[in-house]
């Protein structure tokens, strides 16, 4: 009698303990989870709007023309040979850029002196003409910029402008005699046009460095009077260079003049278990 009393016991003091135990761990069921944990930032972007800007080029040019001769043109003579130095290329602009593809800028250049060389042919002799071409070049530039990739922007442009170009140290020596004449110098200003297409880079927000190629058209260049030792048909003549362009390759920075977007430092790493 004794042993079945305590084994009530027993089981009524489980059955007490089991039963207190169930609101706790329903409530420790239904009590929510605690939240993940913030993402970190996204990097920042560069800004790549629109804002007045500041650029510096160098760059070099190479010559292309139909032919040079000289004028009036004497009869009998034959062109063997002609040909154009490359020369070199210093430039400074400011500008606009409207918003992220488009932007215009004005620009100031100095050509370098690029050495000419011209050899006559006729029946008994020649002659070898040489003398310098340079000066400067200024355009006004609109240009569309293609999107951005990896910091990368490709674009296009075209520029209209006045050129004053000048024809210095012209030198013709008879290859038979050795005799030497001189000309005049001589600088015109003309209208020019070109046509650009290159890559920017975003160094940071304000930065851009650019590589660029242009297309460049000046005309016909002529040389101040040479006049020749023994007047003759054609003295005094000019020496000129028809149709004269340059494919140019430049490289450039532009500072633009705007807020930099705020840059984050990298979130914490974040490990799920």
């Amino acid at each position: 009698m004794r042993r079945s009393t305590w084994l009530r016991t027993a089981v009524i003091a489980a059955f007490v303990a089991g039963t207190s135990a169930l609101p706790a761990m329903a409530a420790d069921m239904l009590s929510a989870p605690p939240p993940p944990p913030p993402m970190a930032p996204p990097p920042a972007m560069i800004d790549a709007g629109g804002g007045f800007y500041l650029r510096g080029d160098l760059g070099v040019g190479v010559s292309d023309f139909a032919r040079i001769d000289t004028t009036p043109p004497l009869a009998g003579l034959t062109t063997i040979d002609s040909s154009i130095n490359a020369t070199g290329i210093l430039g400074v602009g400011a500008g606009y850029a409207f918003n992220s593809w488009l932007r215009a800028d004005v620009t100031a250049e100095y050509r370098f002196d690029a050495k000419h060389r011209h050899v006559d042919r006729y029946v008994g002799g020649g002659n070898l003409i040489t003398g310098n071409v340079g000066g400067f070049v200024g355009l006004v530039n609109g240009y569309v910029d293609l999107g951005t990739w990896h910091r990368i922007t490709p674009f296009v442009g075209a520029g209209v402008g006045m050129a004053s170009l000048s024809m210095s140290g012209t030198r013709d020596v008879n290859i038979v005699s050795g005799a030497a004449v001189t000309g005049a110098d001589k600088t015109e200003t003309r209208f020019v046009w070109a046509l650009h297409a290159g890559l920017g880079y975003d160094l940071t927000s304000n930065w851009k460095a650019e590589v660029g190629y242009r297309y460049m058209h000046f005309g016909d260049v002529k040389s101040g009077n040479v006049n020749c030792a023994v007047a003759g048909p054609a003295c005094p003549y000019q020496v000129r260079i028809k149709d004269l362009s340059s494919h140019d390759l430049r490289f450039g920075m532009r500072y633009i003049f705007a807020d930099a977007a705020p840059a984050y430092s990298p979130g914490p790493l974040m490990r799920k278990y």
